[in-house]
C-alpha cells in the first residue's frame, strides 16, 4: 500500500523514472523472498527426515 501510494505520489510530482524505479524495487523484493521460502521448506523437509531417521534408529 505504501509503495503504490509513492509509486503515485512520484508520477505525479513528475518522476516517472522514480516511479519505475520503485516498482522494480519491489518486484525484486518479491523475488528475493520467494526464493527465500522455497529454500527454507527444503531446509525443513530435510530436517524432518533426518529427525524422522533418528526416531527410527532409537526405536
Amino acid at each position: 500500500m505504501k509503495t503504490r501510494l509513492t509509486m503515485r505520489a512520484a508520477l505525479a510530482a513528475g518522476l516517472p523514472a522514480l516511479a519505475r524505479d520503485i516498482a522494480r524495487g519491489r518486484r525484486l523484493r518479491r523475488g528475493c523472498l520467494g526464493q527465500g521460502t522455497r529454500e527454507a521448506g527444503r531446509g525443513n523437509l530435510i530436517t524432518a527426515a533426518g529427525l524422522l531417521l533418528l526416531y527410527l534408529v532409537a526405536l
